[in-house]
């Protein structure tokens, strides 16, 4: 979660002062990596909550997960390759402390050359028809196989992959046309892997690899700190900025991928690509300008990364060569501006349930824009949508947190200043003291009725903030996954580069950024949230049960632990809570649909790594009895038709045909809910008859 964001540059040591007149562009970023190692390190030394020692046993590690995160599924490198790179097992921490790349060189030399050598190896692969008669097995997961021993091991792990990506697809043609015979399907099946496997080994050989390794390299270093240090490059560290203030500089497109292809989903209104009359639904992205203006082919890119592209400085303009539904492609240039991203805003509506009305707020995130004085800012737009629902004259309201991954401290802070009267709503600590951050609202919250929040896997940071205090307070009752995310520390961004000298030339150089955990926060109870989460006071079944997906599930997060509690009041009320909650969980737990989930998850917890058959008969069996629980899943929790909520809207800003038709969407993917609907039965169980 991010406390505070300190936009300055930062002193690099004489090394990193000198002009690079004399220098070649692979010399200049060769010490630009070194000055990156030296000011990621001096920072995490210095200012991190609980910096680990750099030793040894950090240096091995680092080994092992850097190899993991070049090749992961154990099928580029062979074993030789690992024994010549165990030399630098124990020597990463030095070149940490003076900064060295000769790891970081020499095993991206080896990954370069083995990735071109399967160029061929994948070609010659999918070049023949595939026989998908011969009783052959594959587990798609090798994280814990072995490396391969040679060129030919490696050649028989491909051989496998491709032909059950092969076969998944040649399933997948069959399925929308039925009338296409074995030899059709596999025919295209192949010709689609090959797209595919060819647009992603030119990312990985692109022009922009070695940046993308290094970045990946420093990941690897921070996040062994603890899973919320990280370092961004200058171009991600941009991205995340807009992401917090919901404003960035575009085209106004929304994206999708097709068969391997990027096409535009939609046009936003208003967007420059709206205005411009160039793009269109359904144009099929083929290349795009990069910053000196040289079209570059996108094929394999990620939409992530094609988004980066399309986004940049305001008012530069972008090329783009797109193949129209026609099969025309043209070449067109739009100007970017200005996109005020509202997808993510808090919204309301109100749930009919028999005579009472009960008011719905969606918060997908805690955004914050500082960047300017009409800012977004969330605990503003939640507290307008509570306006909203107060003169709906609403009994109840629920506070929808779940997927919402946190963001703005102050806002946090701020919202629950809403629902509760007076006190503190969190406590912080650093490396030498402990403080608090209290509500400000003159002892006045905006609402004061019946408060439901639900939460789930996915609900981090800020909204365990927000939910935990909710519950210590006893001001409402917490509903959702057996527990939220359990991340319960506090970071900063920080930039990293160096200031040029405009009367001389000389550019400002940006080295990217650095999130750093400097605190850790704690529920003023005196627990913690890292790692345990928040706890619901009544507990849905969860179809993520048994993902790995939570903090505790990484390896180097911080411990939990607890300090004193603060000085607070809870609300009058706990018992009869108690009791609500009770009943509710009761009710859960003999729900049919809900204990379909149960059961039908704990079967795919328990078939998480699956072997697959590579005989079609059998393996398309195996497909059909995991499909069919999780298609179990789906429609126990979805409402039937004639138990479905009634959802009506309040008002929307801005409320043009497309805002309109967007809020409307957004209503109708909740009418069948069912984690929604027995949360509106709680609140009406607090709100009584």
């Amino acid at each position: 979660m991010t406390m505070a964001k300190y936009w300055r540059f930062l002193p690099l040591l004489a090394v990193g002062l000198t002009a690079y007149a004399n220098n070649t562009p692979e010399e200049d970023k060769e010490v630009n990596r070194k000055n990156v190692i030296r000011l990621v390190m001096k920072r995490i030394n210095n200012e991190h909550y609980a910096p680990k020692a750099v030793d040894d046993q950090f240096s091995r590690i680092i080994w092992k997960k850097y190899l993991q995160a070049l090749d992961a599924n154990k099928n580029t490198l062979l074993q030789s390759d690992i024994d010549a790179l165990r030399k630098y097992e124990t020597l990463i921490d030095d070149e940490l402390t003076n900064p060295s790349l000769e790891y970081f060189n020499a095993i991206y030399s080896v990954s370069m050359q083995r990735l071109r050598e399967l160029q061929e190896v994948y070609r010659t692969i999918l070049a023949q028809p595939m026989n998908f008669k011969v009783k052959e097995t594959i587990q798609p997961d090798r994280s814990t196989a072995a490396y391969p021993a040679d060129e030919a091991a490696r050649r028989e792990v491909w051989r496998k992959s491709l032909k059950y990506q092969v076969l998944k697809k040649m399933l997948e043609i069959q399925q929308k046309d039925k009338n296409k015979t074995d030899a059709v399907a596999e025919k295209e099946a192949r010709k689609s892997v090959l797209m595919s496997t060819d647009g992603l080994f030119k990312s990985l050989l692109s022009n922009t690899a070695s940046d993308d390794r290094f970045s990946a390299y420093m990941n690897t270093i921070t996040l062994e700190m603890d899973p919320h240090t990280n370092y961004m490059a200058p171009i991600d560290a941009s991205l995340r900025e807009s992401m917090l203030t919901h404003r960035y500089y575009g085209l106004g497109l929304e994206l999708t991928s097709k068969e391997g292809d990027i096409v535009i989903k939609r046009v936003m209104p208003g967007g420059t690509a709206a205005r411009s009359g160039l793009l269109h639904v359904d144009d099929r992205i083929l290349s795009l300008s990069d910053e000196k203006g040289a079209m570059i082919d996108i094929t394999g890119m990620s939409i992530v990364d094609v988004s980066k592209m399309i986004r940049g400085e305001n008012n530069s303009t972008l090329k783009l060569l797109v193949r129209k539904s026609t099969g025309t492609e043209k070449e067109v240039t739009v100007v970017r501006g200005e996109i005020k991203e509202d997808g993510n805003a808090a919204k309301s509506a109100v749930i009919s349930d028999g005579a009472r009305k009960i008011g719905y707020i969606q918060l997908p995130e805690f955004y914050l824009d500082q960047t300017r004085p009409d800012g977004a800012h969330c605990a503003v737009d939640v507290a307008k949508e509570v306006e909203k629902l107060k003169q709906q004259q609403v009994d109840g309201i629920i506070v929808d947190l779940r997927g919402n991954p946190g963001g703005s401290l102050d806002q946090v802070v701020a919202m629950t200043g809403l629902f509760v009267k007076t006190g503190p709503v969190v406590l912080e600590k650093d490396r030498t003291r402990i403080g608090s951050y209290p509500i400000q609202n003159g002892d006045k919250p905006l609402y004061e009725g019946p408060l439901a929040v639900m939460v789930d896997e996915g609900s981090a940071s800020a909204s365990e903030i927000f939910s935990a205090a909710i519950q210590d307070y006893r001001r409402g009752i917490i509903i959702g996954s057996p527990s939220s995310y359990g991340k319960g520390t506090m970071q900063i961004t920080l930039p990293m580069g160096k200031v040029g000298d405009a009367a001389k030339g000389i550019p400002d150089i940006s080295y990217g950024s650095l999130a750093l955990t400097i605190k850790k926060f704690y529920r003023i109870n005196g627990h913690t949230t890292q790692l345990n989460g928040v706890i619901p006071d009544v507990i849905f079944p969860s179809r993520r049960a048994y993902a790995r997906i939570k903090e505790r599930d990484n390896e180097s997060a911080l411990v939990a632990d607890t300090i004193e509690k603060a000085y607070y009041m809870p609300y009058p009320g706990d018992a009869e809570l108690k009791k609500v909650a009770a009943a509710a969980q009761d009710r859960i737990n003999r729900d049919s649909a809900f204990n379909v989930v149960k059961r039908d998850v704990e079967w795919l917890r328990a078939h998480d790594t699956p072997v697959y058959s590579l005989e079609k008969n059998a393996f398309k069996q195996q497909l059909n009895e995991i499909q069919s629980y999780n298609d179990a899943i789906d429609k126990a929790v979805k409402l039937p038709a004639d138990k479905q909520l009634t959802i009506k809207g309040t008002s929307i800003k801005d409320a043009t045909p497309d805002n309109l038709a967007k809020y409307q969407e957004w209503m109708n993917n909740y009418t069948k809910d069912r984690y929604l609907a027995g949360t509106v039965d709680i609140l009406a169980d607090m709100i009584g008859k």
